[in-house]
């Protein structure tokens, strides 16, 4: 089990955080469409403006000094998962999140920020546990000061507790659509010009403990740098990155999987951007080389994808993808092949029912976005699963296993599923939401557990109280 340390003495900002007084309201890049929960940052700064009676922060930052800015967001979703564990069980439950942000940037060079956020988990049976990521009441979200002015001069330096957020999030991001979502204790120089940006950073992801200020666990590290050059190609941008992720051998944890100390290296880079007739492409890959315990890592993953825009009636997009990561070929030997996704946003980056991670899988995924006017996001996607080996486990989207053939005698087809999902904005400060996703178990689940469906619907509501997002 792992220890959690508390803090016996408060500084006067930790007890403002801890009382709900300092916060903030969303992550540090808003979550997209693909995400399933919000619109694009620009999609909101777009909308139709909220009145000021629907926005109350707007009129008190406009009474306060320039140097002192308040924000909030506020979100209710309530989801029901069907089909647990591959069974005949059920769980119905709401999900409410609180975030109220505070930033005090009396200089240009300096910039004071601090949220708290509550998340509670209503309603449940149970079966979805009132813990973690569902519920975490009143804690510290965010509270961090940064030196230097992020959107002009050459470098700034930021250290405390922050989201980090890293191309499209498949390796590092906040995690918004948990409840909770997830921060780092993190100290971290960006370099920046026009044409590109440099992140340095050293962090350790904080472990949520509801009823507790939460704290990061010693020694479990991660460092890295992320480049981003939107230069270096015409209508594309590149993003090399090199991780290095080391946790203690004492605990168990979903990175080193209760095999030992882990000492890992990951370096690969995404590029994305624009071909002419309209299409447009993602690729990231990434290697990881190092040690588990006494076994050697050799690891790789890679996200392929092309899409093409039409300027028909709802500016249809469909896309084609594939993604894959690599597993253990022989459990009991000595070279450990299962790809460590490190701490993505990992919801819909494979499936919306976030019943497959980017562990031991090759999945190949189609679908098609639309737009209806200004308001209306629409997407629909149908993916189908394998294993990568048929020795490994089928991994969650949180990274932890869910079940394993060690023979390999139960195939490799995890199963295909169908997703729906659909946005509608009415202004800048509310935001709605619906979905329904569906896994049909193939041969690998149908042998290994009751192969009944997993079902997962989902409705929501947003609340930008401030009537946009700021940071």
């Amino acid at each position: 089990m792992i220890q959690v340390t508390t803090y016996k003495r408060l500084t006067p900002l930790t007890f403002l955080l801890t009382s709900g007084l300092i916060a903030q309201g969303p992550s540090q890049r808003p979550p997209t469409l693909s995400d399933a929960e919000t619109q694009s940052a620009a999609a909101v700064d777009s909308a139709e403006p909220a009145p000021d009676w629907e926005v109350p922060i707007r009129d008190l930052n406009n009474d306060l000094p320039s140097w002192l800015q308040f924000n909030a967001f506020f979100r209710d979703r309530f989801e029901r998962a069907g089909g647990l564990k591959y069974g005949p069980k059920a769980d119905a439950y709401n999900l409410t999140q609180l975030r109220i942000m505070m930033i005090i940037h009396p200089a240009k060079w300096l910039r004071l920020v601090g949220e708290t956020q509550d998340a509670r988990d209503y309603f449940n049976d149970g079966l979805v546990a009132t813990a973690p990521p569902y519920q975490n009441r009143w804690d510290i979200r965010q509270a961090y000061a940064q030196f230097g002015d992020p959107t002009d001069g050459w470098f700034d330096v930021s250290a405390g507790r922050r989201m980090q957020s890293y191309g499209e999030e498949r390796l590092i991001g906040p995690s918004d659509w948990l409840n909770q979502g997830r921060a780092f204790d993190v100290v971290r120089l960006d370099l920046h010009h026009p044409g590109f940006n440099v992140s340095t950073f050293a962090s350790s992801v904080v472990i949520a403990r509801d009823g507790v200020i939460d704290h990061h666990l010693e020694g479990d590290n991660l460092y890295g740098i992320y480049s981003a050059f939107d230069r270096l190609v015409p209508k594309s941008h590149i993003e090399p990155f090199v991780f290095w992720h080391v946790t203690p051998g004492n605990v168990k944890l979903v990175e080193n999987a209760g095999r030992g100390a882990l000492n890992e290296v990951t370096a690969g880079a995404r590029w994305a951007g624009k071909l002419p007739g309209q299409f447009d492409f993602d690729v990231e890959m990434a290697k990881q080389v190092g040690s588990l315990g006494p076994d050697s890592i050799s690891s790789w993953a890679g996200h392929w994808l092309v899409g093409r825009k039409f300027e028909a009636k709802g500016k249809p997009r469909p896309f084609l993808e594939s993604n894959y990561a690599s597993g253990t070929k022989n459990p009991s030997s000595t070279n450990w092949g299962t790809f460590d996704q490190l701490y993505p946003s990992a919801h819909d980056k494979l499936d919306f029912a976030d019943q497959v991670g980017w562990r031991n899988i090759e999945q190949v995924r189609t679908g098609v976005e639309e737009s209806l006017g200004r308001k209306w996001k629409l997407k629909q996607t149908y993916e189908s699963f394998w294993l990568a080996s048929e020795k490994d486990a089928l991994y969650t989207a949180s990274g932890a296993p869910v079940v394993q053939s060690l023979s390999g005698t139960a195939g490799k087809h995890v199963g295909q599923e169908l997703d729906f999902v659909a946005v509608y904005t009415f202004n800048s400060a509310l935001e709605t939401g619906f979905g329904y996703a569906n896994l049909y178990p193939g041969r690998f689940l149908d042998t290994l557990t009751p192969g009944k469906d997993y079902t997962y619907p989902w409705f929501y509501l947003t609340y930008r109280l401030a009537g946009k997002d700021e940071h």
